[in-house]
């Protein structure tokens, strides 16, 4: 029974003013909502109610829930129903059929409804869930058959990167023998025979050995990038400075006519692969020894950029390069610059990425042209 306050009016249903608000609000919600009392008859419910049922306002008024559910929705919905009458909120899934025939899936919810300190049956909530649940088994499907065709992907990626690091180990290590025959057989001609050849054959000669050497390089550095990519990482507490201080020293030795300022800074402490690392440095402070050449005051620097990034840098103000093409920088024979004005593999920046990359960290550059460049490299926090 409701209490009334003596001040409040009454309406012709014996709704109060403020109960008449709670019931136009009811009538505008969405979610179905319908009262049964406790002998399973149903007493109010709202017009989302009828929308759904096809039914006519007032129509479900006083019919009981075994004359209006289907015998197998009502079986599946008694134990539910029993525990809502004994006071117990109920809170399941159903599959309801519409007039129509079609199935829906529904949200249901029995909150039992207490007058005063008597059960007076529940308050039936329910909300079509149909679209969530085959939008969410459809995603379950798709993510499934995404993570499939990850794995899938996966293991022919690897595959086949295998057999390419084969072919390249096999097809390296064979080509050099030959090479080298090449490469020796010309020098014996240019040192015992040069006498007996005019000048045009003397500069075939040279061409052949020169070409040779410069195939023997690739080769080299091809079986560099094949090694790198077959051999384990083993991860040590390493400072960069020594390495590169090496480094430099042996450019220095190796082109004394050459005056380049160097500046390193005064530690670069990092984790990782010592002889990959020095691959990486070697790699970065050969290009830009090399890339400098023709700048009168050629500069270098090896650094570490502070947070956020704590990248380590090589920058130099050599030739720099177009950054429209900055995505062709890491690929394997790919060059920016003609081999006649700066010679070189082009597989030198391909060992960097692969290294880092290795190590789980990223790599990459900035630059302009005739500005210098800059290539930066991190490594994981984990790492370094």
């Amino acid at each position: 029974m409701s209490i009334v306050h003596p001040t409040e009016s009454v309406n012709e249903f014996g709704r109060t003013r403020q109960t008449e608000h709670l019931y136009d609000v009811l009538e505008a919600l969405p979610v179905l909502v319908a009262h049964v009392d406790s002998g399973e008859r149903y007493i109010y419910n709202n017009a989302a109610f009828d929308r759904w049922y096809g039914l006519k306002p007032g129509e479900l008024r006083g019919q009981s829930m075994r004359q209006f559910l289907d015998c197998d929705s009502y079986e599946r919905a008694k134990p539910h129903i029993d525990a809502a009458l004994r006071g117990v909120r109920q809170e399941f899934e159903a599959e309801i059929r519409q007039p129509d025939g079609s199935q829906h899936c529904m949200h249901v919810q029995y909150v039992p409804r207490n007058e005063g300190n008597e059960l007076d049956g529940f308050y039936v909530l329910m909300n079509d869930v149909t679209l969530q649940r085959d939008t969410q088994h459809e995603m379950l499907r798709l993510n499934a058959e995404l993570e499939q065709r990850f794995w899938e992907r996966t293991a022919q990626l690897q595959v086949a990167n295998k057999e390419l690091e084969a072919f390249c180990y096999s097809v390296s290590h064979d080509l050099r023998a030959p090479l080298r025959a090449v490469r020796g057989f010309t020098e014996v001609l240019m040192e015992q025979y040069a006498g007996q050849l005019d000048p045009r054959g003397q500069d075939f000669l040279r061409r052949v050995s020169d070409a040779s050497s410069k195939m023997d390089r690739l080769v080299e550095d091809l079986l560099k990038l094949s090694r790198v990519s077959r051999s384990e990482i083993r991860h040590h507490p390493i400072d960069l400075v020594p390495i590169a201080e090496e480094i430099i020293a042996g450019l220095r030795k190796e082109d004394p006519a050459r005056e380049v300022e160097v500046s390193i800074a005064p530690s670069l402490p990092a984790q990782g692969d010592e002889r990959l690392m020095r691959l990486v440095l070697d790699n970065l402070l050969r290009n830009a020894w090399k890339f400098t050449i023709k700048k009168p005051q050629a500069r270098i620097e090896l650094g570490k950029m502070d947070e956020p990034s704590s990248a380590f840098f090589v920058r130099d103000n050599g030739a720099g390069f177009d950054m429209a093409y900055a995505s062709r920088l890491f690929g394997v024979f790919q060059r920016l610059h003609s081999a006649n004005d700066f010679p070189g593999s082009g597989v030198g920046l391909a060992i960097v990425q692969r290294v880092i990359n290795r190590h789980g960290g990223r790599v990459w550059a900035e630059g302009a042209l005739n500005e210098g460049a800059t290539f930066y490299f991190t490594l994981p926090p984990s790492v370094a």
